[in-house]
């Protein structure tokens, strides 16, 4: 049961299977969750990294490497390069949610972090909600390596 919740919230993964012509609902499952484990890993290094080198290199160097990473699960050539790009597009995507309500405190006075930090929370919450309908719907029209190349041109144009 579960690899098919898997698929009904992740149009893409169907068009991904078909791709690399498996059936496995391993595969299935990994292929979505391996991002949200890179989401996990991350914070344990960058945080403490930005606390020793600043958050502006992190934020550079991570966004460079959120786009090579996602630029590489577009021209994936099998089940292993996509899944080990997943993980590690997570693990660099995830630096600005780690320390976004840091950079936060550091620039902004105490009395108005609340709402700063309100404003700030409506992207991560509101991204996994809106993400899969658009990534669904650029799968169905596109294929799935346009998901990761439409995330490339909008991580280009920040």
């Amino acid at each position: 049961l579960f690899p098919y919740t898997t698929l009904f919230r992740s149009p893409g993964v169907q068009l991904v299977m078909e791709d690399f012509n498996t059936t496995s609902p391993t595969f299935a499952t990994f292929v979505v969750s391996i991002f949200v484990l890179g989401f996990a890993c991350g914070p344990l290094i960058l945080a403490p990294l930005s606390e020793l080198y600043g958050r502006v290199i992190i934020y550079n160097t991570t966004n460079v490497l959120f786009l090579g990473f996602t630029i590489l699960c577009a021209v994936a050539q099998n089940p292993s390069m996509l899944l080990a790009f997943r993980f590690l597009s997570g693990f660099a995507g995830v630096a600005t949610i780690t320390i976004g309500s840091g950079t936060i405190a550091d620039i902004m006075p105490r009395e108005k972090r609340g709402k700063a930090v309100s404003i700030w929370s409506v992207g991560p919450i509101l991204g996994p909600m809106i993400g899969p309908i658009i990534g669904g719907y650029v799968a169905e029209v596109a294929g799935w390596r346009w998901m990761f190349w439409a995330i490339s041109i909008a991580v280009s144009l920040q």
